[in-house]
This record gives structure tokens, sequence and C-alpha cells, in this order.
């Protein structure tokens, strides 16, 4: 069993040196092309006397992207990926947190990366490739000094404030979570998974350490051709991909649009889908068209290294059902802590989720005092110190005792006497047919529940169809169509910015 993510490497160059690893819309990189191109970046960073410092990364999402990621842990480091197209407030915010001592980019975005930092070297990805004096033997000495408990990477994450928090993940973490998917949905050197999501997001991780175990091949797919979804669909198509792992409303968006009736059959096995709500609406819509594909409801903030909890599809949901998110994933706990402190035993009762283990994050870089608030001792025991993490998320067990997520404890509001989760009326409104987005904010000025919402149907005919589905207290008063909904950079649908835009 590995201890650290480049250990999996080690091991797969030796079966399948050959065999493709990674591949962009420009590039096809094998294992052993990757394992070269990180030595030199470790080398170079060694070079430097860099050891257990952050190393921001400034690329696309492209093959070379991943081998910066990859060279870091050889290295000794831990890295920070962050997107070319972030807004430049949000990339100094991150700056500010992580005080990088080098910045990876490439010559074509050196000036932006230079304009960032006065303080940290910025190296050239091509540059380093160019390299020829690597100290193969120094990079491996290096790795015998690193453990599993050391820093992998630094994730960002918006705060509720809009301050950048960096969720620190180690190797251990990383290596547990891989070990599990892997061997939980038969992973292997035949698997081909199609990204999709950012590669400063949580959702990426196992498209890009899955291979680095099992020998499997990622396919990036560029952001932008989601615009296109056809476009994306070629790309499945012509490099045989079998595994998706997408945010819910991506796939919504390929369910909206009928696009899985017009085009030609994929090799899909696996369909994951993590982040959000995956509406199930739209899920059934995936189902119809893939009945022998698996599809798994997996749930995890990025402080639980993606996913804790995970809900393998094994029955038929009503299009206006909530999807369980399951149980713990292997070497996790799940629990449920009520509102006065007590154990959640029974169904229907809800509760904020904990969670420990392995998966959990070492807390926030730079950041004591929000780390504090919610890495806290486990409230169960008394007896010695023990780590837990409080989701802020609101669940409740159902009469088969598996997990359904009800709510962000944030969006528990208190509206006309009643205590109302806002997810509960995003859900009834994204079971209306016609809609195909559907948010539901609250104007605490003016005590309103107000629904934002994208579909061919009148506000009249929302309102009547969810005065049949909820409790008459908690139907919304205001209702804006809108010709496209709001989502934030890592494509959920944006609740606060919807709350700036309509609420008072």
């Amino acid at each position: 069993m590995a201890n650290l993510v480049t250990e999996y490497l080690e091991e797969t160059v030796e079966k399948y040196p050959d065999k493709e690893a990674f591949i962009d819309v420009e590039h096809e990189m094998t294992f052993k092309e990757l394992r070269d191109g990180a030595f030199k970046i470790a080398s170079c960073l060694i070079r430097y006397g860099h050891f257990k410092k952050p190393i921001l990364i400034f690329l696309e999402k492209n093959i070379y992207c991943i081998m910066s990621f990859v060279g870091v842990a050889y290295s000794g480091n831990f890295y920070s990926p962050i997107d070319i197209k972030m807004p430049i407030a949000r990339i100094e915010k991150v700056i500010d947190t992580l005080n990088p001592v080098v910045i990876i980019t490439d010559k074509k975005h050196k000036a932006d990366a230079q304009m960032f930092s006065q303080e940290a070297r910025i190296v050239c990805i091509e540059d380093i490739l160019d390299l020829e004096d690597i100290d193969k033997l120094s990079v491996l000495e290096c790795t015998k000094k690193i453990i599993d408990t050391d820093i992998l990477y630094v994730l960002f994450t918006s705060g509720s404030t809009g301050m950048p928090k960096g969720v620190i993940i180690n190797h251990k973490s990383v290596v547990d979570f891989i070990d599990w998917i892997s061997e939980k949905y038969s992973f292997n050197e035949k698997t081909v998974l199609g990204n999709q999501a950012q590669l400063y997001f949580d959702l990426s991780i196992q498209d890009v350490y899955v291979p680095l175990k099992t020998g499997a091949t990622t396919v990036l797919i560029p952001n932008r051709m989601f615009v296109q979804p056809v476009r994306v669909w070629n790309m499945i198509l012509k490099y045989k991909v079998d595994t998706i792992v997408w945010i819910p409303s991506m796939l919504s968006m390929f369910a909206n649009l009928d696009i899985l009736a017009n085009v030609e059959v994929a090799l899909l096995k696996t369909v994951m889908f993590c982040g959000e709500v995956m509406p199930v609406k739209q899920l059934n819509y995936w189902i119809k068209n893939y009945p022998h594909t698996v599809f798994v409801n997996l749930y995890g903030p990025t402080e639980c290294t993606e996913a804790c909890t995970y809900y393998t599809i094994d029955r038929k949901f009503s299009d206006d059902d909530v999807l369980p998110i399951g149980k713990a994933c292997e070497n996790s706990e799940a629990f449920v802590i009520d509102e006065n402190g007590s154990l959640v035993t029974e169904s229907d009762k809800i509760g904020e989720l904990y969670i420990r283990g392995t998966a959990l994050s070492m807390g926030y870089y730079n950041n004591p005092e929000k780390t504090d608030e919610v890495f806290v001792q486990n409230p169960l025991n008394d007896n010695y110190s023990e780590m837990v993490y409080k989701t802020g998320d609101l669940v409740r067990y159902n009469g088969l005792f598996e997990l359904i997520y009800v709510s962000r404890k944030d969006f528990q509001i208190k509206h006309r006497g009643f205590r109302i989760e806002l997810g509960e009326i995003d859900a009834a409104a994204m079971s209306i047919p016609e809609i195909e987005y559907g948010c539901c904010v609250f104007d605490r000025n003016l005590d309103k529940l107000i629904l934002i919402y994208k579909g061919n149907i009148e506000p009249g005919d929302v309102k009547n169809q969810l005065t049949a589905k909820l409790q008459e207290y908690m139907i919304p008063v205001e209702y804006y169509k809108r010709d496209s909904m709001v989502f934030n950079i890592n494509g959920k649908v944006d609740r606060k910015a919807l709350e700036q835009l309509y609420c008072n």
C-alpha cells in the first residue's frame, strides 16, 4: 500500500511506462513522460532549496498543470492551483494567504504572474522542461524525507465573507480516498476518465490521482467546450471515456437540452456527481438513456478530500424525491448532532452532519481562527483529543437509515415563525418539469421568500405547482424568471450572488 501519491506513480511507471496517462486537446502524455517531467520540476525546486513550502501553479487546465502537481509532490513541497481566468482580486487574496515561494506558469502567462507577487520566484514550465542536468538521485533522496501527513496541496474555497480559505490536504488523505474509490468502483488500467472540473476544484482529485494509482487515463475536457455540449460529447466518444465525475449542474445541462437523445451512445460505465444536490428529474433522464450505467451520488466538502459519503443508485426515485447521500466512505464516520448537542439516531430528525476520519483536512492554511470554528473536539468524546469536522450541513436519516441532505445550516431560516430549509424549496422547484434551474433566497429585511428560476414556465404556474408540493408558509411570494442562471466559479448555482441581486 502506498503512503505517498508519488509511490503510486513509481509503481505504475514500472507497469505501464508507455501508456497514455493524461490527454488534453493539444497533447498526450505517457506515464514515463509524466514521471520524467515531474522529476525535472522537482529537481528545479530542490535546487532552489525549497522543502515543505507553498508552490503556486498558474497554468491552464492541461497536462503540464498535472505534471506540475506531481513534480511539486516529488520535491516535498505542496502546490496550490489557481485558474488563469480567476478574478485578480481573488488571486491577490490567495497569494496574501499562501505567500508562495515559487509560481510555476508558462511563457504565455508569465507577465501576469509577475504582477501578482514581487517576492515569489516566477518559473516557466517550458524552461524547466528544457533542463538536461537533472539530478534524479537527489529527487529520490528527497522523497525519502516526506511522510504521509505532509501537505500535498492547498485548495482555496470562499468563506462566508468572500475571503478565500486554503484547505490543507495531506498525502495520507488523498491516498485513503483514491484507494477507496478505485477499489469500490473497480477502476483499473482500462478506465478512461473524462474530466470536467477545474483543477483548482476538489472534484478533480480522482481525475488527477486515479491514473497514478491504477494506470487509467484521464481526458482533460476544456471548460470552454461545455458551452457547446455536443463538442464535449464528441471528445467522450473520440477517447472512449467510460467514467465521469461531474457537478450536478453540468449533468443537468445535458438533460435540460436533451443532448443524450441526439448524440451517439457512449461507453459510459460509471457516472458520479458531487458538489451540490443532484435533482432527481435530471438524473432520471440520464438513467433512462443509460440504464446499465452505475450512477453514484458523492457528498463531501473540500475539507473532507472531495467525498466522505456516497450512495450508489440502487432503486427508482420519482422526480420530486431527494436522493440520499448514503453512508460514510470506508475509513470515515458520519454522524448527526441535533441542536441540543445530542446524537441523532432516529429517522427524520434534522441535525448537523459531523465527519471524522483520515479524509479530514488539516485545517485552513494561515487561518487558525476559521480552523478552530469548524475543526473541533468530537462532541461525543471527552476522554482524549479527537478532531472532527462540523460540515455546516443539515441532514436527516430516512427509513433505511441513509443520510439525506436537507440544506446548508446557513440556508435554514425562520419565516413567519417557522423554520424553513431553503434547499427543500429548491428541490420542489427543480422537480417541476419545465424548470431547469431554481434557487430560493430569503429577503431578511422584508421577511419574504423569493424564487429565481430558469425554465419555460410562467411565475403564476410555478406558484400553483409549488402550492401542491410545499406547506403554505414555504411558498415564495416573488418569482423571477431568468434567461440564464448565475453560477459561481465552480459551476454551482450562486445563491449569494442571487441574494445580492434580488434582496433589499
